[in-house]
């Protein structure tokens, strides 16, 4: 009722817009002094390491300025997505497990072991993590969407595509700007900024801050030893700070450094029933524990019986030049930066104490990036030539623990509900004597002590990117870039005692689940022996090292029309480099009833790319219309699944995307107002021969990608005009409409998020010099409930949990400039 609602109110204001824009073209028309039109205005890009206006660029992309982010709400990477056609951003356990999809690519970030397809690069340096790259973004001068493999100029995992992030840079004048923002959930954030020079005309600085907090967007029921009470979850607590320099001591050198700091402190994040099971809702309800039955997303009520607390800390440096030298300009851009998460988990969603993530769960991701650009131009040729070392340390540690209901809720779940203490009769039974008493077989704090993963990554690159002028209308652009990358995991295993499985281990030997089949207990042992439970990687861990290395690139033709009109074609290959599932994985020789070095590896991904398309800038820059037609083939998918009891990776051998994209911007005959749109068809598919998959993932083949809906439509309106000689009114809403999708990896019937719309507004009032301004705004106007992410809730066969996007949004904006 609620998507065909904001449909037809969005169509209709549409239509209103059209009808008013031409009547006021016909009087236009009719008045001399009305001819001279306005224009749309030209946005300047580096999507190809070189400024230019992005109509010149023969790419899909698109750009978005601090107008247009600013009307939009535009705070992170998750909320550029109501203006960005085909861009998908979701966050599932952890607003730090964050993934963007680009044409339907991308990869699942619940495994840090699994590396992004589309890059996230922040002032030109590389984040190494979607969600690593996913906080408050402070000043936002422009955000480009690049669609397609841009591996030659951006490299490491940029094989979809590339989320090009540019903040407001120092000025050599003096300004500064507090804003105050407040809202419902008890929302409210602060901030601030102040520029100028320091002694002189050489040295410019700036320094910007922020600090928010939220109250939570779920209600959760929390159910621990001491009593039950509710809390909110989905908080949020924050602050952030960036310092900048601008350093030009001459018109040949100019610099530009860079530190900043972030910490967040977050209740966060819960999942709700998006489907119910009847067996497992009792089961669960038999132990103590509650869940919604039936569910019932749109209550936004969840369960738990531990807290979900995460905290991150993000800080870094960076520093850039740029030297004019007679041969051409020399570039280097040097980064070093830190990530820091911990975090605890109740993993089953119940307030049953089943499973969950103990104290001792951190990611600590350690990052330097050296890159070395010169540029230059020697008649027809504008050439570019570089190289890229990087050095990453990863150190992970994992802890999934057993709780107290576990052993009887496996057991009434393995028995149809009628036998609490099946395990360990079960296993008395198989052992001729009573080994286990109730509640010992699994007991509580059972499973993963500490697992540790210290993985260290080295990349280096060296590439070309060279555009020739074959005559005034027809342009060459060739790129090649040879990547060898090599990463290197040592991991460490200690399980807690799990009696049940340790009994299964010495009957059956160090893969008890290999070990069981044929007997009795074949449909026992995997249950009662789940990954946490094992201790056959107790003993050696592994040490394990791989090195990929690729020769990528691109080959384009450009073809100018007009002055106006700009056609173009290319294919580019993009290369993800493989590396090491960091979660447990039983495989490999067995020594000593342990084995000795599992190997956990997945191959590189790589997808061959080709794109057609036209640029155009219509009736004097009055309208501007882009279009293409992609054709992408994906080999070696990485994908991560969660099965319902442990993660799974897997290379998909084929993928095949293809499509269409259209975006435009009309500078239209009402005075003040901006419309901008796209469009995206996106038919993203695995292929139909995969060979042998795990049987949690049957139903891949011929079929559409998960979290890639076919059809994505926004669109942008923004009006502005005088009020009076001294105020200024202003006017913004944009629309997102997206056709139904899969959420869940597996595409498992019920994880269907259905067709919606999303909306956001934003009103406000200010003074004609912009010194100050008031507007009141609203995200996701008719509060739509959707899922980011609907998955199987652990050990609970046929219940899926979601993870909703939030709900309606609303405040008021303050703020003044000097």
């Amino acid at each position: 009722m609620t998507t065909r609602f904001t449909r037809a109110a969005l169509c209709a204001a549409v239509s209103s817009l059209a009808l008013a824009s031409g009547a006021y073209a016909q009087t236009a028309t009719d008045d001399p002094a009305a001819s001279e039109r306005r224009t749309i205005d030209v946005v300047t890009v580096t999507a190809q390491q070189r400024e230019q206006s992005a109509q010149d660029v023969p790419i899909s992309l698109g750009a978005y300025g601090a107008d247009e982010l600013l009307a939009a709400g535009v705070r992170d990477i998750k909320d550029l997505i109501s203006i960005a056609p085909g861009l998908m951003v979701t966050s599932t356990q952890a607003e730090t497990i964050t993934t963007a999809r680009i044409r339907g690519i991308g990869t699942v970030g619940d495994n840090f072991g699994l590396e992004s397809s589309v890059g996230v690069y922040i002032d030109g340096v590389f984040r190494a993590r979607n969600g690593v790259g996913f906080s408050d973004l402070g000043e936002i001068e422009r955000i480009e969407v690049l669609r397609g493999p841009q591996g030659t100029l951006f490299g490491k995992n940029t094989s979809a595509g590339v989320l090009n992030i540019v903040t407001v840079a120092p000025e050599f004048e003096y300004g500064g700007a507090l804003q105050a923002e407040a809202g419902n959930f008890g929302y409210r954030r602060l901030s601030g900024h102040v520029t100028g020079p320091i002694g002189g005309e050489t040295l410019a600085v700036r320094l910007f801050g922020a600090i928010g907090e939220r109250d939570g967007f779920t209600d959760m029921t929390l159910r621990q030893p001491g009593g039950t009470r509710q809390v909110e979850s989905e908080t949020n607590s924050y602050y952030t700070f960036r310092a900048q320099a601008l350093w030009a001591p001459n018109a040949e050198v100019e610099g530009r450094f860079i530190a900043d700091y972030t910490q967040r402190d977050e209740f966060c994040c819960s999942a709700v029933q998006w489907r119910t099971a009847a067996g497992p809702a009792g089961l669960v309800g038999a132990v103590g524990g509650q869940v919604l039955n039936p569910a019932n997303p749109d209550a936004r009520r969840a369960f738990s019986n531990r807290e979900y607390q995460q905290d991150v800390t993000d800080y870094g440096v960076s520093a850039e030049f740029d030297f004019e030298l007679p041969v051409g300009t020399l570039t280097t851009i040097t980064s070093w930066r830190n990530w820091e998460n911990t975090r605890t988990q109740d993993i089953d969603f119940t307030s049953a104490d089943i499973a969950y993530r103990a104290d001792g769960n951190s990611t600590d991701l350690t990052r330097f990036d050296q890159e070395v650009r010169l540029t230059g131009i020697n008649g027809n040729l504008d050439w570019l030539v570089g190289g890229i070392y990087s050095h990453e340390e990863l150190d992970l540690n994992d802890a999934i623990r057993f709780g107290a209901n576990w052993e009887v809720y496996l057991g009434l779940a393995a028995s149809g509900g009628t036998n609490p203490l099946f395990i360990s009769q079960t296993l008395n039974a198989v052992a001729g004597a009573p080994l286990f008493a109730p509640g010992q077989a699994l007991p509580a704090g059972s499973g993963v002590n500490q697992d540790t993963y210290n993985q260290t990554g080295r990349s280096w690159a060296l590439f070309t990117h060279n555009t020739y002028q074959l005559t005034d209308q027809f342009a060459i652009t060739g790129g090649l870039r040879y990547t060898r990358e090599t990463k290197d995991v040592v991991a460490s295993f200690s399980t807690n005692p799990t009696p049940g499985c340790a009994f299964l281990e010495t009957v059956f030997g160090p893969d008890p689940i290999a070990g069981a089949a044929g007997t009795p207990l074949a449909g026992l042992a995997p249950l009662v022996c789940l990954p946490y439970a094992r201790t056959g990687l107790d003993a050696n861990g592994y040490d394990r090292e791989r090195t990929d290395e690729e020769v990528s690139g691109t080959l384009r033709a450009t073809f100018d029309v007009s002055d106006d009109v700009m056609l173009y074609a290319g294919f580019s290959r993009g290369f993800k480099a493989g590396g090491f599932n960091l979660d447990r994985e039983f495989n490999g020789p067995v020594s000593g009833g342990s084995f000795t070095n599992s190997d956990s590896s997945f191959r590189p991904e790589l997808i061959d790319a080709y794109e057609v398309g036209f640029k155009s800038q219509l009736f004097g820059n009055v309208l501007q219309l882009n279009g293409n037609y992609f054709y992408q083939e994906i080999t070696d998918f990485q994908l991560n699944t969660f099965t319902g009891l442990a993660f799974v990776v897997q290379n998909i051998p084929e993928v095949t995307t293809y499509g269409v994209e259209v975006d435009f911007s009309w500078a239209t005959p009402i005075e003040g107002l901006d419309i901008t749109g796209g469009y995206a068809y996106v038919n993203a598919t695995y292929g139909d021969n995969l060979g042998t998959l795990p049987a949690a993932l049957f139903r891949l083949p011929g079929s559409q990608i998960s979290l890639s809906p076919e059809h994505f439509i926004t669109g942008q309106a923004i009006y502005e005009r005088p009020l009076t000689d001294t105020l200024m009114f202003l006017a913004a809403l944009d629309a997102r409409w997206v056709s139904e999708y899969n959420t869940g990896s597996d595409l498992a019937p019920g994880k269907e998020q259905e067709a919606f719309t999303m909306l956001n507004g934003r009103l406000g009032v200010g003074s004609m010099n912009g010194r100050w301004n008031v507007e009141v705004w609203g995200r996701n106007l008719t509060d739509e409930t959707y899922a980011q992410v609907a998955f199987d809730q652990f050990a609970q066969t046929g219940t899926f949990g979601a993870f909703l996007g939030a709900p309606r949004t609303w405040g008021v904006t303050l703020r003044t400039e000097w």
